[in-house]
C-alpha cells in the first residue's frame, strides 16, 4: 500500500507543492486545514481534508491516526504579534506531537519544516552549518526556534527530522510573483551589493530533500539545511530574473535610495489596514544588512541530496509559469 501522510500548511506555497508531488507519487495524502482555509487549489487533488486549530487538541490527533508521514509546515510567517507567532509556530507544533505520542505510536516520521530564521543571520563570508549556536534576531525566529525545541524535547519518544530552508522561490510564491510583475512593468530593482548575502533553494529542490530527508534512518533526530549550495547577492538574483523576463529590453531602473522610501511608505500603508504588503523596512534592511549564508554539506552527506535547479535554472521554469498564466 502507497505511504499514508499528513500534511500542515497544504494551502500555501510550499506545503502545495509538497502535497502536488506526494500526490503525483500516488502517496495517501490528508490535510489538515482551518475552517477559513483556502482549499480551492488542492481540491483538484485526491485527498482528504480534517478540520483542525492549535486549540482543537482533539482534531489534531484525529488528523495524525494512522498516518505514516507527518510533513508540519503550518506556521505564521507575516508580521504578526509575539502571542499569534508562538501560537502558530510553537504552541502548535508542541500540541501535534504530543497528539502523534497519544494516538500514533507507530508513525515513521515527522517532519518538521522550520527556517533558518531559528538559527539567525550568519557571520559576514561564512556559510553556516548546523553546529552554529541559534540567534534568531526576531520574534518569527525565536518562535520557529521554540516550535524545534518542542520537536527535539520528544525526539528520544517521536521518530522527528527537523528541515531548515532558506529563501524559497518559485511559482505561487507571492514575493516571486511581485519581483516578476515588476519586471514585466519594466520596472527593475538595482541595488549596488554584489556580495553574496543569501542562500537560495527552488521550491522542486526542497519538496525533492523534504522527502529524502523523511525516508532516510540517517536523518532520525536531526536538523537540516537545504540549499542549492550557492551563495547570491540579491542585485544577482534580480538581475538574472530580469534576463529572463525583459531580455535585453529596456528598462527603467529603480536605485537602492528609492527602495529605502518605498519600504518606509509601505510600512506607512500597511499600518492603516488599508493594504496588506510583505515587504517595509525591517524586511528591506534584513536583505541588504545581514548576511543568511548556509551550508548544505551535512545533507549530502547523510542522505545524498543534492540541489538539481541553478538559479539560472529556477527563475527561467518560473519566468514560464507565470507568462503561460498571462498567456
Amino acid at each position: 500500500m502507497p505511504p499514508k501522510a499528513l500534511v500542515t500548511g497544504g494551502t500555501g506555497f510550499i506545503g502545495s507543492h509538497l502535497v502536488e508531488a506526494l500526490v503525483a507519487r500516488k502517496w495517501r495524502v490528508t490535510c489538515l486545514v482551518r475552517a477559513t482555509s483556502k482549499t480551492e487549489f488542492l481540491k483538484k487533488f485526491p485527498l482528504q481534508f480534517v478540520l483542525g486549530s492549535v486549540e482543537d487538541l482533539e482534531s489534531l490527533e484525529k488528523a495524525v491516526q494512522g498516518q505514516d508521514f507527518i510533513f508540519h509546515l503550518a506556521g505564521r510567517i507575516r508580521s504578526a504579534s509575539r502571542k499569534a507567532y508562538d501560537l502558530a509556530n510553537h504552541q502548535l507544533t508542541k500540541n501535534l506531537v504530543e497528539a502523534c505520542l497519544r494516538k500514533n505510536k507507530s508513525l515513521e516520521r515527522f517532519v518538521h519544516i522550520s527556517s533558518i530564521a531559528a538559527a539567525g543571520p550568519s557571520r559576514p563570508g561564512i556559510y553556516s552549518d548546523e553546529s552554529q549556536t541559534n540567534s534568531p534576531d526576531s520574534e518569527y525566529g525565536r518562535s520557529k526556534l521554540k516550535g524545534e525545541e518542542a520537536v527535539r524535547e520528544a525526539w528520544h519518544l517521536i521518530p522527528a527530522t527537523i528541515i531548515r530552508p532558506p529563501n524559497v522561490y518559485g511559482p505561487r510564491q507571492q514575493e516571486t510573483e511581485l519581483l516578476v510583475k515588476l519586471i514585466s512593468k519594466r520596472i527593475v530593482l538595482l541595488l549596488r551589493e554584489k556580495r553574496a548575502t543569501t542562500s537560495l533553494i527552488y521550491i522542486k529542490d526542497l519538496v525533492e530533500g523534504m522527502l529524502m530527508a523523511a525516508q532516510s534512518e540517517k536523518t532520525k533526530g536531526e536538523i537540516y539545511y537545504l540549499t542549492d549550495g550557492e551563495g547570491y547577492s540579491w542585485r544577482e538574483i534580480i538581475l538574472t530574473a530580469k534576463r529572463f523576463v525583459l531580455g535585453d529590453s529596456f528598462f527603467f531602473p529603480f536605485p537602492e535610495e528609492l527602495i529605502l522610501g518605498a519600504a518606509i511608505l509601505i510600512d506607512i500603508f500597511n499600518k492603516t489596514g488599508i493594504v496588506k504588503i510583505f515587504f517595509g523596512l525591517k524586511l528591506w534592511k534584513a536583505m541588504v544588512k545581514a548576511p543568511w549564508l548556509f551550508s548544505t554539506s551535512k545533507a549530502e552527506r547523510d542522505f545524498g541530496f543534492r540541489a538539481r535547479y541553478s538559479l539560472e535554472d529556477g527563475i527561467k521554469e518560473t519566468a514560464g509559469y507565470y507568462r503561460n498564466l498571462v498567456g
